[in-house]
């Protein structure tokens, strides 16, 4: 699925220009509290506080995402978990500062979330992107940390960044939506790319549409957040962080962006070849990491055949089960 979405961003890349977004009068308690904290000095967050009972679970969102692409899935575990969702700096209605977006960074706006939220501690649920902040935050500060939930966010995003030193952003596996006329469209167009729909909220806090008109206009996120994004990513050592861990992955991880990347003809030539050149240590280093997460103490790493990135859209049932039993499992005594 991510191949087929690089295909059709190779043909168009959409710009991302506009304002944060003030949370929307749709925002009602039923569903969530929307809050905003201070996590540095001079940066608010948005995060949604769906209530529940027990010890503290955030979501972290992927990039390209905001908190509410959890706005479902989060109500799952109300039953034994206050529940939180957090949207990083740069998208949606969290500020959007002009830098601060490499992994060390985002992950200590965790912290900083924690700290305003009076948490001591909790349990992280985090997808794509967000699997650099969770593994940052259980290497560097594991005391914080209760169990880790890993939905597609294990892959190497520290190595793509070296790889892309020194050389032009690419595009990258993200649904294009120039052209479409309106909201229904966008989101048809998400829902047929990423397998499932996607909350109504997060349609609204992700994207810009024309006043008038109803018309896609842009991504509703800082103009620089994901090429500083995708540069920032730290390579750290995913072996090294212990359990209680499950991961969750779709099986396909960055080597067919890389492939889709070799055969791009409206790529240069000398960008093509480097990318032929490192297509086979990205390969084998997913394999790699497969093999060791599957044997690693501590760890549940699952592979959810043809679920897709967004693997709780497509395979909701499954990741509930899993996420319910794993948080059964490792509750304290």
């Amino acid at each position: 699925m991510r191949t087929n979405l690089v295909g059709a961003a190779l043909l168009l890349w959409a710009g991302c220009d506009s304002a944060p977004l003030a949370p929307g009068p749709d925002d009602t308690p039923s569903l969530h509290q929307v809050t905003r904290v201070e996590a540095a000095r001079g940066v608010e967050l948005e995060v949604l506080d769906y209530g529940g009972k027990g010890p503290a679970l955030m979501f972290l969102a992927g990039m390209g995402s905001t908190a509410h692409i959890f706005d479902e899935l989060a109500l799952e575990f109300r039953d034994t978990h206050h529940v939180y969702a957090l949207t990083r700096r740069g998208y949606g209605a969290s500020d959007w500062p002009d830098t601060g977006y490499d992994t060390a960074t985002l992950a200590t706006d965790v912290l900083g979330a924690l700290d305003t939220l009076g948490l001591s501690k909790a349990s992280f649920a985090g997808h794509s992107l967000a699997g650099d902040e969770l593994t940052w935050l259980a290497l560097h500060h594991p005391e914080r940390v209760e169990a880790l939930v890993y939905l597609d966010a294990t892959d190497s995003r520290g190595e793509i960044a070296a790889f892309l030193e020194g050389e032009p952003l690419p595009p990258l596996p993200f649904s294009v939506l120039d052209g479409l006329p309106s909201r229904q469209a966008v989101a048809e167009r998400l829902a047929r790319d990423l397998g499932g729909g996607l909350p109504a909220h997060e349609v609204e806090q992700a994207y810009v549409f024309d006043a008038a008109t109803g018309a896609y206009l842009r991504e509703r996120r800082h103009p620089g957040a994901t090429e500083q994004s995708v540069r920032g990513a730290a390579i750290m050592d995913l072996g090294r962080v212990q359990g209680p861990v499950l991961s969750l992955s779709d099986g396909q991880g960055f080597a067919g962006w890389v492939e889709a990347l070799v055969a791009a003809e409206s790529l240069p030539l000398e960008f093509r070849e480097k990318a032929r050149d490192f297509l086979p240590d990205i390969q084998q280093h997913e394999t790699d990491l497969e093999d060791a997460l599957r044997r690693h103490p501590g760890w549940r790493h699952l592979q959810l055949e043809g679920a897709g990135h967004y693997i709780w859209l497509t395979n909701r049932a499954e990741v509930v089960t899993r996420m319910r039993d794993f948080f059964a499992a490792t509750a304290a005594p």
